[in-house]
């Protein structure tokens, strides 16, 4: 038999009052309703020059970009307002913890994602908690090498059966973020113990991360940083994302030496600050019937038992 339950925490409403909180597409009866002078509205309050940046890269030169430039933008107009590059536009949000699980019976497997509150594009604490994200990694018992992985939670979870795969993200914006791990798992009578022994890492980077796991950590950032930079149009849109949310660009040369700057004590302090007992933000869909209260789950954020 069928089993569909949609579970919402009671903080998880008041993230709607942030911009973040909403969807990027929005409700489908704004879509359906949508004019063309909705469109010509939105195009001229958001298509303005102090909102844009012109980036070249390749074989180009910077003269003759800026007189393509004058040329072709030069009647772009400007906003009242005008933010500068880097700049915020408005207060950061407010993070609170909360929870929103959706039930359904009919699936093999379990979804969730859980979060804290991390830091913007600008913060000191940007690289530290970049580094300690690749501490952790990400893992997929179908990769061949997977029991060969170094991380310690890949380990754990690979030899105890306890998940398809998991990933770990860290995203940005300019004055706020999110750090956390997205789970699948088809085992659902070992959830807790999931959930248990990935928060159990997290809170160990609080009092012990090793200096072989940051130093790998450390490798592995500065190679996907290179990696993503393969053409043109790759480095163009990091130039301009740079450019939008931090007023500046950091060269692969610069991003090297902030990475290589991240010691175990910084891994260390980050976590203390961002990841233990700190309130999380959890959504999960699926078979959730395995996954315990929000206070359970909690405690875990500042423990070590096993």
């Amino acid at each position: 038999m069928s089993h569909f339950l949609v579970d919402f925490d009671r903080e998880a409403s008041l993230t709607l009052e942030q911009p973040l909180g909403n969807t990027i597409l929005g409700p489908e009866e704004h879509i359906r309703n949508m004019t063309r002078d909705d469109l010509t509205g939105f195009i001229r309050d958001n298509y303005t020059a102090d909102r844009m940046c012109l980036v070249g890269a390749g074989g180009i030169s910077h003269e003759e970009l800026v007189k393509l430039a004058e040329k072709n933008f030069a009647s772009l107009p400007t906003s009242p307002n005008p933010i500068p590059l880097g700049g915020v536009s408005r207060a950061a949000p407010v993070f609170s913890g909360a929870e929103v699980r959706i039930r359904d019976d009919t699936m093999e497997t379990l979804h969730i994602a859980l979060a804290v509150e991390a830091v913007g594009w600008r913060s000191p604490d940007y690289w530290p908690m970049l580094v300690m994200s690749a501490v952790f990694g990400n893992w997929d018992r179908g990769l061949g090498a997977s029991p060969l992985l170094s991380s310690k939670l890949s380990h754990i979870i690979s030899s105890n059966n306890l998940a398809n795969s998991y990933q770990h993200f860290f995203t940005n914006y300019s004055d706020t973020g999110l750090w956390g791990v997205n789970i699948i798992t088809e085992n659902l009578n070992n959830v807790d113990d999931l959930m248990h022994f990935t928060l159990r890492e997290w809170t160990r980077m609080s009092l012990a991360p090793t200096v072989a796991e940051v130093e790998r950590a450390k490798s592995q950032t500065k190679a996907a940083q290179l990696l993503v930079l393969d053409g043109t149009n790759a480095i163009a849109d990091d130039i301009g994302r740079q450019m939008v949310t931090i007023g500046r660009r950091y060269t692969p040369k610069e991003v090297e030496r902030y990475v290589d700057a991240v010691t175990p004590e910084d891994i260390k302090r980050v976590a203390q600050k961002y990841l233990w007992d700190k309130d999380f933000a959890l959504s999960a869909i699926g078979r959730t019937e395995g996954l315990l209260d929000y206070s359970r789950i909690r405690a875990d954020m500042s423990s070590l038992i096993y």
